[in-house]
């Protein structure tokens, strides 16, 4: 304590942001002041209250990090909180299922994305939303007259995706629409999500009468036909403000124990959706205490804010709150409390959904986006992993008599299939059928392939096999500096898994929620894979696969497979006889020969 007596004493009389650690350098408490050397020193007096005694009994190091002002502490405060979650802090819980979706209009071909994450990059958030699953239905419904992409990569695509042929995308990765459309589909659902109907409808109709004077009818009816669709949808909005304000309005429940902050999302004057924030605290915290950790730890780091929120009860320093968030972002921010009114009638309901969605935690004991398939926390105990595997990734093989060899890759989330996320592989092994050497392959194709990608990496990968298959996993994981992800094999026999923990073996239960989940991954992987498996060897009897092959459309295609008689004489030939054929040149030839040596390229 001396120590740390000698280190209050000398901090400067600034503002800043101090964190407290315990002897293992873990820490325990982050907090902001607008003098240092005050607040520090107040943790350090001869009788604390017990929050601060039970801290101080931990405490051994401090860090301080000095700001020019104020409001920068709170805003480092709040970020260095959601990343830490330090265990004396009263901090959101779990705040990673919060969805928003993203769009960065400066892109070359902007696309919506679902993301958890928000950072101040220029691209534009709308948000938040309570479940990601709502949200992904929400969006594929809006799509349906409003179609933008949602793929991660659209300059990189090798053929239109399966929402261009579902009609949910307009396909600017292959040229189906121009730069320009595309950019005014992209204007239009930034429209709708923020609830600018009336801009929305006049963009529409300004766009249908200029096609209609250009004696485009059918690009017109089309046009007459989305504004329809909007119409509807709009009307299922609930228009709780005439005046067309942005507000969030937050109302507030809690017990002994729990707090939740719940949130109306109003803009311009329509309830478009709502969102709760559960926390932790203790007896003592008040209302106002936990609405004012919320604006702190909220707002700050946000990429943008509503113009006014709208509170239950009165918080300190609301308008400093106000004057900062001013500050941070550009605009004039009103933070307060309404008297009465329209304002008035939309707290009562935001505090009544509070009231509902803290119960229904309370009652199932996790809220409904955050209820955990048992499977999942099964594993979690039985492989001793830090982490609940919520993201399962699987991997098979399937290589019938040594011919066209396939890889799969498929993809769980709290222990249910998410088929769009599935990603199939053409081995490309050259050598004789070799297991090993095949799913050292995939794993390690697939994973470089999430890194250059920048996504998210699974908390557990499950491949099929014994410890054969678990060593050339962890050798292709290593390769690309991933040994620190958890990687687990099933062995048929004996249905046991294999961890590079637990190189005996971890036996589950038969009727364990654990073992039904890693089967029904396994078993979903080897389908995955057989499919792909005997979809590669129709095409290739038929010789349908060069229909995959650059510069080689249906009369080349036939040419080839006339001259040279099947896919494998064609697969066999040189670049000289590859040219020989009618229809074929030098560059498309040597181009075919390129793609064939390659064939089976991810």
């Amino acid at each position: 304590m001396t120590d740390l007596v000698r280190l209050a004493n000398d901090l400067p009389f600034q503002p800043g942001v101090y964190l407290w650690k315990d002897d293992g350098g873990q820490i325990l408490y982050i907090g902001k002041a607008k003098e240092l050397r005050k607040r520090v020193r107040s943790y350090l007096r001869k009788k604390p209250d017990r929050r601060v005694w039970d801290l101080m009994q931990e405490a051994r190091d401090l860090e301080t990090i000095v700001t020019n002002t104020e409001r920068e502490a709170l805003i480092l405060e709040a970020t260095l909180i959601k990343k830490h979650q330090p265990k004396f802090n009263r901090a959101l819980k779990d705040d990673r299922r919060h969805a928003w979706i993203r769009v960065d209009p400066d892109a070359k071909f902007p696309v919506f994305e679902v993301t958890r994450d928000i950072e101040k990059d220029g691209a534009k958030y709308f948000g938040p939303y309570g479940s990601s699953k709502r949200l992904e239905k929400f969006l594929d419904t809006a799509r349906r007259f409003i179609p933008i992409g949602m793929c991660s990569n659209p300059e990189k695509v090798k053929r239109e995706c399966m929402d261009y042929h579902l009609e949910r995308c307009s396909g600017p990765c292959k040229g189906h629409i121009s730069k320009e459309e595309y950019r005014s589909l992209v204007e239009q659902m930034c429209l709708y999500l923020e609830g600018r109907e009336e801009r929305l409808i006049e963009l529409l109709q300004e766009q249908m009468e200029t096609a209609s004077r250009n004696l485009q009818f059918e690009k017109a009816a089309d046009i007459r036909d989305r504004l329809n669709d909007i119409a509807i949808i709009m009307r299922r909005q609930q228009v709780v403000d005439l005046g067309g304000a942005n507000r969030d309005v937050l109302g507030v429940s809690r017990t002994e124990q729990a707090a939740l902050v719940e949130m109306l999302i109003v803009r311009n004057g329509r309830l478009i959706g709502h969102d709760h924030f559960y926390f932790e605290v203790d007896l003592d915290t008040t209302d106002a205490d936990v609405l004012t950790i919320f604006v702190e730890q909220f707002y700050f780091i946000l990429p943008n804010v509503p113009d006014e929120i709208l509170l239950s009860v009165s918080i300190p320093r609301m308008k400093q709150f106000s004057v900062w968030l001013e500050e941070t972002f550009g605009k004039p921010v009103k933070i307060h409390v309404p008297s009465g009114g329209k304002e008035l009638e939309l707290v009562v309901m935001a505090n009544k959904n509070a009231h509902r969605s803290l119960r229904k935690i309370l009652v199932m004991g996790e809220s409904e986006e955050e209820i955990v398939d048992a499977g999942v926390k099964e594993l979690k105990v039985a492989l001793s992993l830090t982490n609940a595997p919520m993201h399962i990734e699987g991997f098979d093989i399937a290589n019938i008599q040594g011919t066209d060899p396939t890889g799969s890759c498929v993809v769980f989330r709290n222990g249910v299939a998410e088929n769009k996320y599935y990603r199939m592989f053409k081995i490309r092994v050259k050598e004789s059928p070799d297991d090993y050497a095949m799913m050292q392959e995939v794993v390690f194709r697939r994973y470089k392939g999430v890194l250059e990608r920048g996504h998210r990496l699974p908390d557990l990968i499950l491949v099929d096999g014994g410890k054969g298959q678990l060593n050339v996993t962890l050798k292709a994981l290593g390769e690309l500096g991933l040994d620190y992800v958890p990687v687990a094999a099933l062995a048929k026999k004996d249905e046991m898994l294999f961890t590079q923990d637990n190189l005996d073996g971890v036996a589950l239960d038969f009727d364990s929620a654990g073992l039904h989940l890693v089967q029904r991954i396994r078993d979903e992987a080897h389908r995955f894979a057989q499919r792909y498996h005997h979809k590669l060897r129709e095409k290739r009897f038929s010789g349908s696969i060069l229909e995959e092959a650059p510069g080689i459309g249906p009369k080349r295609r036939t040419a080839l497979l006339n001259a040279l008689g099947s896919y494998q004489r064609v697969r066999q030939a040189t670049v000289d006889e590859l040219a020989q054929v009618e229809g074929m040149t030098e560059k498309a030839a040597t181009t075919l020969r390129e793609w064939l040596d390659t064939e089976g390229s991810d």
